[in-house]
């Protein structure tokens, strides 16, 4: 690690690539909002987890069946600002990814120059996967910041071995297990590190021991939270992999690593490998470690279950550093544009292919509809609220946690609960309004499956009412769901 000289502070001042950055982001962020806003329309609306996640942060809790809490507090904060509609919902995207950018310039500033520190962060900004990411609201977001935030806390601790840089590095540590659990690899990557650099010594360092202290205080109320509800979201998360008894799978590696040419960008990615395996660069090794950790634990998990391309993304923080740093290192500079150009080109294609379709003549369908997902939604949650009206101290009950998001975002019922016989609890809504005891009480069951002899059994009367809940979003895609009026549950058949 290179110690403070008047060349790296100098680099953390205001400067004219500083100012460069912050133009940049403000431009970025204004077009992103733009984009953001018009997803807002009468047709599209949340996804499923978005609708979820707005639930939690009405519910806010030590930590929720699949994730920990720090999602719903980032919701709770916007929506408190700027109300409830989708834009405010999705805001904390906005101001999150150009905050996590400026860590990037912080740090690659500090490593080497202010001109790399520049680069680095455009590069990351305009990213394939941060241009999708920064259009919603995910764990990611939180994910990215305190892993950069951690990461800068940690090369400014290593370099002067100052209490409040340990410190920050533990407290962003904390914090972004809070957020996705995945923050944990960022111990086995400066873990990494250290052995490969011999810093042996350091791990008799109290401030480091206290650093991760912080870090497991920050994170012990949500530990907490797991131990009274049966560590549920360990499982979950264990769950998502999808082990099989199959030991490998080659397609979804396959599928994996391709995908990563889509997340980091394709002349980016390819330049990774190539910098990783074979050049020289001042810092390689530290670069490498808090890249290839995340990477390399990602891929296993592809080649052994299952992985998203983007579950890998963190490890792009550091990578563009990496890739920065070579391209400006061997006077690269046209490649740096073409590759950030290509990029940019990518996240206006996801935003604007509407636009683009229609002015090349092609018709939007089902097939070539990148937000398909997101229409229909707000229709459905307005005809259940008619319906609603009608049965006013009725109970939503569902079995699904994809319509019953939506509906609870867009028909606001005073209460949900769920008819679950085998009494497994499947998602958030299971774990906390789980049929259980009989109940005289009535319920609106939204379905779009035939109600079963086997759930009609468990209610004193039950009828389908006339009105459906339907939204043709194209002629071989409709959404459609049926409601039953239910009375008095009494209780599931003994299995």
């Amino acid at each position: 690690m290179p110690r403070i000289t008047e060349n790296n502070i100098g680099a953390l001042l205001p400067s004219k690539e500083l100012i460069t950055l912050l133009l940049a982001l403000l431009a970025l962020t204004l077009w992103r909002y733009n984009v953001m806003s018009a997803m807002s329309d009468s047709l599209t609306s949340l996804y499923i987890d978005e609708a979820q996640y707005w639930f939690w942060s009405q519910h806010l809790d030590l930590g929720f069946y699949s994730k920990p809490p720090v999602i719903a507090l980032i919701i709770a904060t916007t929506t408190a600002v700027c109300g409830e509609g989708e834009t405010c919902i999705r805001a904390g995207s906005l101001i999150i990814y150009p905050l996590t950018t400026l860590l990037i310039y912080f740090s690659a500033a500090f490593l080497f120059n202010r001109r790399t520190g520049l680069v680095s962060a455009l590069v990351f900004i305009t990213l394939p996967a941060v241009s999708l990411s920064s259009l919603v609201i995910s764990t990611d977001i939180a994910l990215f910041f305190f892993w950069a935030l951690a990461f800068y806390g940690l090369i400014r601790a290593l370099d002067s071995n100052e209490w409040h840089w340990w410190l920050l590095m533990g407290f962003a540590g904390g914090m972004g297990m809070e957020s996705k659990y995945t923050m944990g690899i960022f111990v086995f990557s400066a873990l990494a590190y250290l052995l490969f650099s011999k810093q042996f010594a350091l791990f008799k360092n109290p401030r480091l021991w206290a650093a991760a202290l912080l870090a497991f205080a920050l994170w012990l109320p949500n530990l907490y939270w797991n131990a009274q509800h049966g560590y549920i979201t360990f499982v979950h998360t264990s769950e998502i992999a999808e082990f099989e008894q199959r030991l490998f799978h080659w397609d979804e590696l396959g599928t994996f690593i391709i995908g990563q040419f889509l997340v980091f960008g394709p002349v980016f990615f390819g330049l990774f490998l190539i910098i990783s395996f074979s050049q020289q660069l001042k810092h390689k090794a530290l670069l490498i470690s808090f890249s290839w950790m995340f990477l390399g634990i990602i891929l296993l998990q592809a080649l052994f279950g299952r992985a998203n391309a983007n579950w890998a993304a963190p490890a792009y923080i550091t990578a563009s550093l990496l890739v920065t740093a070579w391209l400006l290192e061997n006077n690269r500079l046209r490649l740096i544009v073409a590759a950030i150009s290509i990029n940019l080109a990518l996240g206006a294609l996801v935003y604007h292919t509407e636009t683009l379709l229609h002015l090349t003549g092609y018709e939007i369908t089902s097939k070539t509809d990148l937000r398909k997902r997101l229409k229909g939604w707000r229709a459905i949650g307005q005809q259940y609220k008619t319906i609603q009206t009608h049965y006013p101290t009725a109970i939503l009950l569902g079995t699904d946690r994809t319509i019953l998001s939506h509906l609870l975002y867009h028909a606001r019922p005073a209460k949900v609960m769920t008819w679950s016989p085998q009494q497994k609890v499947r998602h958030h809504y299971d774990l906390h309004g789980m049929l259980k005891q009989p109940l005289d009480k009535e319920f609106l069951f939204v379905t779009d499956k035939p109600l079963t002899e086997a759930m009609r059994a468990t209610f004193n009367t039950s009828r389908k009412l006339k009105d459906n809940l339907t939204a043709p979003i194209y002629p071989n895609m409709i959404r459609k769901y049926s409601v039953y009026h239910l009375q008095g549950f009494t209780g599931y058949a003994q299995q």
